[in-house]
């Protein structure tokens, strides 16, 4: 028991973060300092619920892909929204945050977002899965020499996947139609594991597909926050 304590306590304090050149303000202490726009005046803590209750349009559309609710942060002073450009308010707050709470999602370090992952959920959550995933074959590289047609080789990092046969035709159990509407929302999934796993309570990633100079963080969490006198300015 001790050692299970010991290991989960190790995963609660992992820094993902730290293997990229993230360019983040940080304070003396070495929490990221992220930064909050809004019209709502004297807010002492951010709470998820109630922001996406008042939700503004360019938040709206950030959850068509994904409705947990989550508060929006900027990673530099006087950065500005990618498609709109300066967010309408005239608060502006900043949080500090242990950088082991954040999980760059689209890195996707630590593999949450894996097929593995996927199916595990499946079997998990799904028993008409979890019946066809315990009849099906498994993809196993070590023990079998498989065919370049088959899906097994077709798919890199397979191991462990569940195969069958779909009019002769090899196919992996997740790719079924049957289950599509049953597969989990991706984002959702990473953020249940990160959390479970490491203790992390926010994504950072980059608003613009692959620039990360446009870093933005959500945190779906409370948390407390400070009033800033001017987000335009290099005073934090």
């Amino acid at each position: 028991m001790k050692f299970i304590k010991e290991w989960k306590q190790f995963l609660a304090e992992a820094n993902f973060i730290s293997d990229y050149n993230f360019d983040l303000d940080y304070d003396e202490e070495g929490n990221v300092i992220l930064y909050h726009i809004s019209p709502t005046p004297d807010i002492e803590t951010f709470d998820p619920d109630i922001a996406a209750g008042s939700a503004q349009n360019y938040t709206t559309r950030e959850y068509i892909t994904w409705n947990r609710p989550r508060v929006f942060f900027f990673t530099k002073l006087g950065q500005e929204d990618t498609g709109i450009g300066k967010i309408p308010g005239e608060n502006y707050y900043k949080i500090k945050i242990s950088p082991e709470k954040l999980y760059p999602v689209t890195k996707d370090p630590a593999q949450l977002s894996s097929p593995q992952e996927r199916e595990k959920y499946m079997v998990d959550n799904i028993p008409e899965y979890a019946v066809r995933y315990e009849q099906a074959e498994k993809c196993d590289s070590t023990s079998n020499d498989y065919k370049r047609w088959h899906i097994c080789a077709k798919t890199p990092d397979s191991d462990g996947l569940a195969w069958e046969k779909v009019r002769g035709v090899p196919s992996l159990l997740l790719d079924n139609p049957k289950f599509h509407r049953q597969k989990p929302n991706t984002y959702e999934l990473v953020a249940q594991l990160a959390e479970e796993r490491y203790g992390t309570i926010g994504f950072i990633y980059p608003q613009d597909k692959g620039d990360d100079d446009t870093l933005i963080a959500v945190i779906w969490r409370p948390i407390e926050t400070q009033k800033l006198d001017n987000y335009y300015s290099e005073e934090t």
